[in-house]
C-alpha cells in the first residue's frame, strides 16, 4: 500500500476507484462468484482438503519459524500482521464494490472474524498484551469455529471459498504463533479479561442489528448448522454459551500460563 501511494503516486480518484472496482470484479469473475459458482457444502471433499491444507500451513510454518532466531521472528510476526492489515481492507473494499449480491447493511466490517483481524495485527506488529490475549483466547474459542461450521455459500473455486478459508486459517496460524514463536505468555486471568472483551462486542453489536436489521455476531439468530443451535433461541444462547466458554477459556489458558519455577 505504501509503494502504490508513494512510489507510483496513485491517488484516490473516482477514475481510479471505478478502475480498482472493475479489477475486482473482474478477479471475481474469473474464480467463479454468485449464481456460476457451485454451492458450499459442509464436510465435502473441498471442504475436508482446506482444512487439512490449512492444518499443514500452521503446522509447517510454526515449526519453520521456531527454526529462526528471535530476531527472524518478529520480522515474519509483523509481516504476518501487515498481511493481516492488507486482507482486512481488501476485504473491505471488495465488499463495498461488490453491491451486486448483498445489501449495504451487510458488507460493514463488524463481522467478529474482520475485527479479530485487526486484533491480530496490534498482537503481531506492537506485541501489545491485551491485543496477545484477544488475538489468543478470542480466535481458538470463537474464530476457529468458521473453519469447522463455515458460513459460506460459494463452493470451490469460488473467490469467496479461497478468502474465507485464507482468512481464518491465517487467524488461527497468527493466534498459536504468538505463544508457540514469540513466546508470548497469558497473565493471570488474562483469559476473562478476553471474555469480557469479546462479551462487550456482543452487548455494543446488538443494537447495531436492531438498528441496520443486520445479523454481525450472529445475536439475532444462529446460522443453520453452527453450534449455536444446541445452546438454545437467540439471543439466550449467549448467556448459555459463557459456561462452555469459561471452562474453554480457562483450559487454554493453563497452556500458555506463566509457569512457576
Amino acid at each position: 500500500i505504501p509503494y502504490v501511494f508513494c512510489v507510483l503516486r496513485w491517488r484516490l480518484s473516482a477514475p481510479n476507484f471505478m478502475r480498482a472496482r472493475n479489477l475486482l470484479l473482474l478477479v471475481d469473475g474469473f474464480f467463479m462468484t454468485g449464481e456460476m459458482a457451485p454451492l458450499f457444502v459442509r464436510w465435502s471433499l473441498p471442504h475436508w482438503a482446506a482444512l487439512g491444507i490449512v492444518a499443514l500451513a500452521a503446522g509447517g510454518l510454526l515449526w519453520g519459524c521456531r527454526r529462526l532466531r528471535m530476531e527472524s521472528r518478529l520480522l515474519v510476526g509483523k509481516i504476518l500482521g501487515g498481511v493481516f492489515l492488507l486482507t482486512f481492507l481488501m476485504e473491505t473494499f471488495g465488499r463495498i464494490v461488490r453491491e451486486h449480491w448483498e445489501p449495504w447493511q451487510d458488507r460493514l466490517p463488524l463481522h467478529f472474524c474482520s475485527l479479530m483481524a485487526l486484533v491480530c495485527f496490534i498482537a503481531l506488529w506492537f506485541r501489545t498484551p491485551w491485543a496477545c490475549a484477544v488475538a489468543y483466547f478470542g480466535v481458538l474459542t470463537a474464530s476457529v469455529q468458521g473453519l469447522i461450521t463455515p458460513m459460506l455459500h460459494d463452493g470451490f473455486p469460488s473467490a469467496a471459498f479461497f478468502a474465507f478459508f485464507v482468512g481464518h486459517g491465517l487467524l488461527l496460524i497468527s493466534a498459536l504463533y504468538l505463544p508457540a514463536v514469540l513466546q508470548w505468555r497469558a497473565r493471570p486471568w488474562d483469559d476473562m479479561r478476553a471474555l469480557g472483551l469479546c462479551d462487550a462486542y456482543l452487548v455494543l453489536i446488538i443494537p447495531v442489528n436492531i438498528w441496520l436489521d443486520t445479523n454481525y455476531g450472529f445475536t439475532r439468530y444462529a446460522p443453520a448448522g453452527t453450534v449455536l443451535e444446541y445452546f438454545g433461541s437467540a439471543p439466550w444462547y449467549l448467556l448459555t454459551l459463557q459456561i462452555p466458554a469459561l471452562v474453554l477459556l480457562r483450559l487454554l489458558y493453563l497452556t500458555v500460563r506463566v509457569r512457576k519455577k
